[in-house]
């Protein structure tokens, strides 16, 4: 068999055979078991050499796949691919996303890994299982990396994806090279346009430092007895305070 060469791809390609083409093979050879004993009394050999040859003809042409569905992605090729392995653990994207997501995360070259964050591969330890999560619920979840010198250029593909998940340490930016107030900025742009963006720049200025938990203390997710320490007296009052508390 012969078939056009298609073009390589890093896409997982998903091939789907047709119901009807699986009936259409099916069919010709059962109607050649019930009349099969009239028709091997009447041919020759030779004949009878070519009935499973042509048989099997049709039923691997009828079983070759109809379509071979490709999963619709952003097109991402014009940015640089930072990461040393090929999203080694993720699952196949599917083929027709319900939304299609984009995770975000800088690659700081300076520093071993690229990052405390980061693994060998050059992702973040928690990137593909984030990743596999929104695949698992349908969406489509492409890894990309920031890389400041092609800022307009990176945020021109985002506005093709439904969202963004931002997973940038803070500073992590700015030890790269580029603008963290520039790259909040441009998030910010992207909100305006009706993509959303997880977390947004304003959560992480307003709840991204480590004393988030202290800010919702009193609301119905958080606890009363969390408090942040800020000197050695603040500790020793506050600390005996809340080993009483019940």
């Amino acid at each position: 068999l012969r078939s056009k060469a298609r073009p390589a791809s890093s896409e997982p390609r998903k091939c789907h055979l047709d119901p009807m083409a699986f009936t259409a093979f099916a069919r010709p050879l059962r109607t050649l078991g019930v009349r099969g004993a009239r028709f091997v009394a009447r041919q020759s050999p030779v004949r009878l050499a070519a009935v499973p040859v042509a048989a099997g003809g049709l039923a691997a042409g009828m079983m070759l796949p109809t379509h071979c569905a490709e999963p619709q992605l952003v097109d991402v090729s014009c940015l640089m691919k930072v990461a040393k392995t090929d999203e080694v653990g993720l699952l196949p994207q599917p083929t027709n996303p319900k939304y299609k997501t984009a995770l975000v995360q800088i690659y700081v070259a300076n520093q071993p890994y690229g990052g405390s964050d980061k693994s060998a591969s050059g992702h973040r330890y928690d990137s593909i299982p984030i990743a596999n999560g929104m695949i698992a619920s349908g969406m489509s979840c492409q890894l990309l990396h920031y890389v400041p010198s092609e800022h307009d250029t990176f945020f021109k593909v985002l506005e093709g994806f439904d969202a963004i998940i931002v997973r940038c340490n803070p500073g992590q930016i700015n030890a790269s090279g580029g603008d963290q107030i520039k790259f909040d900025d441009s998030m910010r742009a992207l909100q305006k346009k009706g993509i959303q963006v997880w977390p947004s720049p304003d959560v992480m200025t307003n709840m991204g430092a480590k004393d988030a938990l202290c800010k919702i203390a009193n609301l119905a997710i958080g606890l009363p007895d969390t408090l942040a320490y800020y000197s050695s007296e603040e500790l020793e009052t506050g600390f005996k305070k809340t080993m009483a508390f019940q």
